[in-house]
């Protein structure tokens, strides 16, 4: 079965109108966040089509469990979403899953990152160089943490893996798709002295330093795959294909086709369920992630 979704958008002081205007969603010129592939209960993406219709994917999974493989978690492990930053976002951390589910009740949050498009010049943050936690924790009194950061020039299509623990940060000028574990547990160590409606933003100081990684101060190459998995795949042809045995979750990243009988074009996204045959036709690159 091939459903589509329709996304959930989450306006954010840093957000902008490129999901809009790239995708041609129905949403404000201030988001930051499209979450495509979701079943949180913070937010989860609708069934347009199908028996199914006006569904959310978090009910379907809660029951229909075979359509997903009969995965044997209680809640959807993923969540895909695209990030709209016009402004720098929070230096931040996210903890692992024994720490976020001791303090949080949440699964922790690794992440991976899909360059969509920059601005000339955008570099994104990963990392940093102190050698210790107390060295983070004096340039965090000192307010001079950015120095200790590590900065990485990107480009469209570049892919970067973010793990539990790891200080980041989506810069200015990036449009950018993360496949994340279903998570919304964020520590921010930094936010500029930035205002929301009026108020200096939350810092999650404390915890943010329980989790920090130290030292942490090169790029992994390694994709999470004991996670999930995931894939650039630039179809030219008619192709066969069989899901995954917990499904196929997809982000058509440029051009239009069909997913069996189902358009699609680009900004879409698709679940096809457990164990399913289907074909994809038409001139389309998108992005297939699978659950382990």
């Amino acid at each position: 079965m091939i459903l589509k979704l329709q996304p959930l958008f989450f306006d954010k002081v840093w957000g902008g109108s490129k999901i809009k205007d790239n995708y041609g969603y129905d949403c404000s010129n201030q988001t930051g966040e499209a979450w495509g592939i979701s079943g949180h209960p913070n937010g989860s993406s609708i069934i347009t089509n199908g028996i199914y219709k006006g569904m959310t994917l978090r009910e379907l999974y809660q029951s229909n469990k075979e359509l997903f493989g009969n995965y044997p978690a209680k809640e959807f492990p993923i969540l895909i979403k695209v990030i709209d930053a016009t402004d720098d976002l929070s230096i931040q951390v996210h903890p692992n899953d024994a720490y976020a589910k001791q303090h949080e009740d949440s699964l922790g949050k690794t992440e991976c990152w899909y360059i969509l498009d920059t601005d000339p010049d955008t570099s994104i943050i990963i990392g940093h160089h102190a050698k210790t936690i107390e060295e983070l924790q004096k340039a965090i009194k000192q307010n001079r943490l950015e120095s200790l950061l590590n900065k990485f020039p990107i480009q469209k299509g570049n892919q970067f893996n973010i793990y539990s623990g790891t200080v980041h940060a989506i810069c200015k000028g990036t449009l950018l798709l993360e496949i994340q574990q279903s998570s919304d547990v964020t520590y921010r160590l930094y936010d500029y002295n930035r205002l929301s409606n009026g108020l200096l933003r939350d810092l999650h100081i404390d915890k943010a330093l329980d989790v920090i990684t130290v030292p942490d101060d090169t790029l992994s190459y390694q994709k999470p795959t004991n996670l999930f998995e995931f894939y650039i795949v630039h179809n030219t042809k008619p192709t066969n294909k069989t899901t995954d045995q917990f499904g196929d979750y997809i982000f058509i990243l440029e051009g239009s086709g069909f997913i069996g009988d189902i358009a699609v074009s680009k900004g879409n996204f698709v679940f096809v369920t457990a164990n399913y045959q289907y074909e994809i036709n038409g001139d389309l690159k998108y992005f297939l992630s699978t659950i382990k």
